[in-house]
């Protein structure tokens, strides 16, 4: 089965259920008011892969939109990753009744996309 992206952001953020009362195992997606937070963040994350690819002035959008399909996963783990720290902009350190959060650097998501480089 495919899912859109924001489908994929959803479902890792645990926004859906299975509604079996047709018999199919239909799956239902939740918390529509967060779509546009979830849309903005995937056109976030799609136009970092696109300034890290660096592409050439020869490269035409649609060759761009072609390549940055391969991104997919990387779009989606970038939106889930800032969708997670939505209220925590920035923090570097949370402890708190003994539990402690770290969190992985945001361009460690990004190491799988390799810029375009010129030959000098």
């Amino acid at each position: 089965m495919s899912y859109t992206m924001i489908e994929q952001v959803k479902i890792r953020l645990k926004q859906f259920h299975i509604d079996d009362s047709s018999g199919s195992d239909e799956t239902v997606f939740d918390s529509k008011e967060e779509n546009p937070l979830l849309e903005q963040l995937i056109e976030q994350a799609k136009n970092d892969v696109i300034s890290r690819r660096n592409y050439p002035e020869s490269y035409t959008q649609d060759q761009i939109d072609e390549d940055v399909k391969r991104y997919e996963g990387v779009i989606v783990n970038l939106a889930v990753y800032d969708r997670s720290q939505a209220g925590e902009s920035y923090m570097s350190s949370y402890t708190e009744n003994g539990v402690q959060r770290n969190w992985v650097g945001r361009d460690s998501l990004l190491s799988a996309v390799f810029p375009f480089v010129k030959a000098l």
